[in-house]
């Protein structure tokens, strides 16, 4: 038996090391936000899924991929360990909250309007300030507009910031009439018109804010460091070798 013992014990301290070595599964959250990501049939799908999918891959970490409101992700993203978010908007409020693994996106942002509405064409931001706009709440647009004057409505109120918990409803108020309009980059209007089916002629441009978001995959502050750079490293190679232009070269607005 004690000769039996010595000859498993370099295997079972061989499987005991690459358990503790195997790395952890990582929750990568997201929202239902055209043109990262829409929800098809219960699944999300999008070029930010598809990217970040071959980004895990490359790096060889496990992972899962769950699509949530923005302020339950943005929470996963603050308080736990392995967690990744994307399209986290890099601001200066937010930099040492976050390890940034990589940029996504550029986008500018617009105020769109209903084809057919009494909304104006606008030329300042005083002129915004008096309609309804519908924005998602913890999204960095919202904390932008909130900087620069902007109110959050109130019942009776006939202007400020109407708050939703993602892009589809935001959209949905816009097309009843119940806000005014909404800030979008041109590429997420397109992306939510593709992936309803319907004509984006029903939208218009009635002004553009003075803001590019720079959106990223972001990992959460308690992610161990030797993982951060493992992502970062896998990220360079993406872009190097054309894998980030292939599926966001359309989309960027710098």
């Amino acid at each position: 038996m004690k000769t039996l013992l010595f000859a498993l014990c370099p295997a079972l301290c061989l499987l005991a090391v690459s358990a503790l070595a195997a790395p952890p599964t990582f929750r990568v959250v997201t929202e239902d936000a055209p043109p990262f990501i829409t929800t098809m049939a219960g699944e999300g799908e999008g070029p930010g899924k598809q990217f970040v999918s071959k980004l895990m891959q490359q790096a060889g970490l496990p992972y899962t991929h769950h699509v949530y409101p923005w302020a339950r992700s943005m929470a996963l993203a603050q308080r736990e360990r392995h967690v990744l978010i994307y399209a986290l908007a890099r601001t200066p409020e937010r930099e040492a909250n976050f390890y940034w693994i990589g940029e996504l996106l550029a986008s500018r942002i617009h105020l769109y309007a209903l084809n057919g509405s009494r909304t104006p064409v606008i030329s300042s931001l005083e002129q915004a300030r008096q309609l309804r706009l519908g924005v998602v709440n913890r999204d960095v647009r919202l904390d932008w507009l909130r900087v620069n004057g902007f109110a959050d409505m109130h019942p009776g109120d006939s202007r400020g910031l109407d708050l939703s918990e993602n892009t589809r409803v935001n959209m949905m108020k816009l097309r009843r009439g119940l806000v005014d309009v909404v800030p979008m980059s041109r590429g997420a209007l397109q992306a939510y018109c593709r992936h309803n089916r319907i004509d984006c002629g029903q939208f218009r441009q009635v002004y553009t804010l003075p803001l590019t978001i720079s959106m990223y995959l972001a990992a959460s502050r308690s992610t161990p460091y030797e993982y951060v750079n493992t992502l970062r490293y896998h990220y360079r190679k993406l872009v190097q070798d054309g894998s980030h232009q292939q599926v966001f070269g359309d989309l960027n607005e710098h």
